[in-house]
C-alpha cells in the first residue's frame, strides 16, 4: 500500500463512518463528473448532493456537471476520502494531503466501478 500522509486507526475510522452515516441521512454522497467546456477535461469527484447542486450552479458557465452515481455507500475508502478532503480544505500548501485526496478519490471511484481520474501531470499535457 502507498505511504500516505493521513494516519487513522480502525477505531477512528469506525467513528468517522458513523458520523458519515448520520450526515448521509441529511444529504447523501454522490459521484459527479465535471467536464470543462473550454478544454474538455474530465474530472470525477465526490461530495454530498447539496454541495453538488451549489458547485453545479457556481460553475455552470465553465463546466458541465452531472451526477454519475447517486448514493455512494459509506465504506472505509469513503471515510478515508472524507478525512483527506477535510485536511485538504484546512491546509494551504499540503501537497502530500492533496496527493492523499487524489488517491482516496480514485479508491472510491474504483470501489464504485467508475473510471478513475488520471494523474494531474498527465491531465495537463
Amino acid at each position: 500500500m502507498k505511504a500516505l500522509a493521513i494516519k487513522i486507526d480502525d477505531q477512528q475510522l469506525q467513528a468517522i463512518r458513523e458520523r458519515m452515516d448520520e450526515a448521509n441521512q441529511q444529504a447523501h454522497f454522490v459521484i459527479f463528473q465535471s467536464v470543462e467546456k473550454e478544454t474538455g477535461k474530465v474530472l470525477r469527484l465526490i461530495t454530498d448532493i447539496e454541495s453538488f447542486r451549489t458547485i453545479q450552479e457556481q460553475h455552470a458557465a465553465d463546466s458541465e456537471m452531472t451526477v454519475i452515481q447517486d448514493i455512494v455507500p459509506i465504506t472505509d475508502a469513503l471515510a478515508r476520502w472524507a478525512v483527506a478532503e477535510n485536511m485538504a480544505a484546512q491546509q494551504t500548501d499540503g501537497d502530500t494531503v492533496l496527493a492523499d485526496l487524489e488517491y482516496y478519490t480514485n479508491e472510491v471511484l474504483k470501489e464504485n466501478h467508475q473510471a478513475v481520474n488520471p494523474p494531474e501531470d498527465a491531465a495537463s499535457k
